[in-house]
């Protein structure tokens, strides 16, 4: 009897070690739980919904305001919610920006441009990045503000437990997520290609707000770099301004937003800081190289063609918050939250970037920090 003790002792080692693997393995495929009870609900008083969401006839939302005053449009970006135990507090953190920066400008519409999620396993013990977009979207819906996500690189990197077209249809799914995909998207590359419409007291088109999925990166051999919005997309932006412009009989100013910068972010900065004829700065500082789309993009010769996008607004580069003019054309970094990666311990790099556009069309915009 006293012999076979050690093969039973054995035996319930590797039974303990295979449920710790199996505990592990459970964890990183569907998050921590940790953060559930931090997300509480808003207090009521915190924001007052002043506009209505319909769904149009042609398949986006339109937020109709109830009142004379301006639009509040909130861009927020690179959140980096990892999702697991390894993150929790740097996901905390994240989420308390988030809602500080919610109460302070009482937005009328939120914008997420992108990398939402980093569901990395070495990084916060989690690759279940639908998880991350739970937590993130329990906040957001908490407090009855309608939002609009276009996709980051980030949100479905490496072994990520879902893409972006599972991450989509959760969206959908949200009470106030202005994501949608119709026919004609559907056919186009990327996940978050859609326009919001801005609508005035009067039901009178005010400006329309372009998501573009900037999509992730092109692997060529073993060369990686960063994807584009590619010509399919751009058809789709040109139909959609045509079709609209025609409806209400005159050019309708608009919005574009998405994570990945455009390549001309570098000359509008260089033509801005060297004060060529033209180019004006207004804010922020470039504190790090701009990551740019690949060369094919073709967005900004197509935004000065069809003559009515005044801003693009951009994520990505979490150490760059500038906002300049060049061509006519505004180009605004989005203030990052990113506690996660690289810019974790940056707090002056941390907020939100606030768009206020009045009844006329016409608009500001300013960098927002977080404290």
């Amino acid at each position: 009897m006293d012999k076979k003790k050690p093969i039973i002792i054995g035996l319930t080692g590797f039974g303990a070690l295979a449920l710790g693997a199996y505990k592990l393995v459970k964890t990183i495929y569907s998050g921590s739980k940790f953060l559930d009870s931090y997300i509480d609900k808003c207090n009521n008083n915190c924001v007052k919904i002043n506009s209505k969401i319909r769904l149009e006839d042609d398949g986006y939302y339109s937020i109709t305001k109830e009142d004379d005053k301006p639009f509040r449009v909130l861009q927020l970006t690179d959140l980096h919610i990892g999702g697991g135990y390894f993150s929790r507090h740097e996901d905390m953190r994240a989420l308390a920006i988030v809602k500080n920066l919610i109460n302070k400008t009482k937005p009328d519409l939120i914008v997420l441009t992108g990398d939402l999620t980093c569901s990395k396993a070495h990084i916060s013990l989690s690759r279940n990045n639908l998880h991350s977009y739970e937590i993130i979207t329990n906040l957001l819906e908490s407090t009855g503000i309608p939002y609009a996500v276009t996709f980051g690189n980030h949100d479905v990197e490496g072994r990520a437990t879902h893409q972006r077209r599972e991450l989509g249809q959760f969206l959908m799914t949200k009470q106030n997520s202005l994501l949608v995909r119709t026919d004609e998207t559907e056919m186009i590359t990327g996940f978050s290609n859609y326009v919001v419409k801005l609508r005035n007291k009067s039901g009178k088109l005010n400006s329309l707000l372009f998501m573009l999925d900037s999509n992730e990166y092109i692997y060529t051999g073993k060369k990686k770099e960063y994807d584009y919005i590619h010509d399919d997309q751009l058809q789709w932006y040109e139909n959609v301004t045509n079709r609209i412009n025609k409806e209400e009989g005159r050019i309708v100013p608009s919005h574009i937003f998405m994570h990945i910068p455009v390549k001309e972010y570098e000359e509008a900065w260089d033509a801005a800081i060297n004060a060529k004829k033209g180019a004006v700065y207004y804010y922020g500082t470039k504190d790090e190289a701009i990551s740019t789309q690949n060369e094919k993009c073709r967005l900004f010769e197509k935004v000065k063609e069809l003559g009515s996008t005044k801003a693009i607004y951009c994520g990505h580069d979490h150490l760059n918050d500038f906002s300049v003019e060049y061509e006519g054309i505004r180009f605004t970094y989005g203030q990052g939250i990113d506690c996660l990666l690289y810019a974790k311990t940056l707090s002056e790099h941390k907020g939100g970037t606030l768009i206020t556009i009045h009844k006329n069309g016409t608009f500001e915009i300013k960098g927002k920090k977080h404290r």
